[in-house]
C-alpha cells in the first residue's frame, strides 16, 4: 500500500520545465594551443604510454610504421622526448645505432599542436648531437617527409646503401614490397 501511495504522489508532481542549455564560448586558441615552453630530455619509462599514443596516431594515418607498446618500452633508451611545461610528451624521436659509424633517426613524431614551432628540429638536433658524441660518421632516416629532413641538411639517397637496415628491419617489414619511404642521409 505504501509503495502505491508513493507512485501516486510521483505521478501528481508536475514535471519541471526543461532548462535551456548554457552556451559556453571557448576560444579556439585555448583548445589547440601549442605549449608555451618545450624541453627536450631523455625518454623515461613513465613517458612510454604517451609516446606510444603519439606514434600510434601517426601509424594509423599511415605516416609511421606501426609498433607495439612493448617495442617502445624495449627501445626507450634510444629516445628523446619533447615535453611541455606540464611534462606531457609533445614529441619524440630515437637514434638507432647499427655500427660504430652508422645510425638511423627513428620514430620522429610531433604533436600537431606543435607543428611549425621547431620541436622536430630540436629533437633532430639533440639526436645529431648524440650521434656526434658517439663519433658516428653517418646518420640516415626513412621518411615520408623529405622536405623536413632536407631543411636539416639531409640528402636523398638509396636505402640499398644501408644493408644493415635492410637485414635488421626491412626484411621482415609488412610494407617491404610497397614501401614509399624516402631514404635521407647526413654525413657528420
Amino acid at each position: 500500500m505504501r509503495q502505491r501511495q508513493q507512485m501516486v504522489q510521483l505521478e501528481q508532481r508536475r514535471p519541471e520545465p526543461p532548462q535551456r542549455p548554457v552556451l559556453q564560448v571557448v576560444k579556439a586558441s585555448t583548445v589547440a594551443a601549442a605549449p608555451a615552453r618545450v624541453t627536450i630530455r631523455r625518454a623515461q619509462l613513465t613517458d612510454v604510454e604517451q609516446m606510444y599514443r603519439l606514434l600510434d596516431g601517426y601509424a594509423r594515418q599511415g605516416l609511421l610504421l606501426p609498433r607495439r607498446i612493448q617495442d617502445v618500452y624495449r627501445n626507450v633508451r634510444e629516445f628523446v622526448v619533447a615535453v611541455d611545461e606540464n611534462d606531457a610528451v609533445v614529441g619524440c624521436g630515437g637514434l638507432r645505432v647499427y655500427t660504430p659509424v652508422l645510425a638511423e633517426v627513428v620514430a620522429l613524431a610531433v604533436d600537431e599542436r606543435c607543428h611549425g614551432k621547431g620541436v622536430g628540429r630540436q629533437i633532430i638536433d639533440t639526436l645529431l648531437a648524440d650521434a656526434r658524441s658517439f663519433d658516428l660518421v653517418r646518420v640516415f632516416a626513412m621518411t615520408l617527409q623529405p622536405v623536413f629532413f632536407e631543411k636539416m641538411g639531409f640528402a636523398t639517397t638509396n636505402v640499398a646503401l644501408f644493408p644493415e637496415k635492410i637485414a635488421i628491419d626491412c626484411s621482415g617489414c609488412a610494407k617491404r614490397a610497397t614501401c614509399q619511404e624516402i631514404t635521407m642521409v647526413l654525413d657528420l
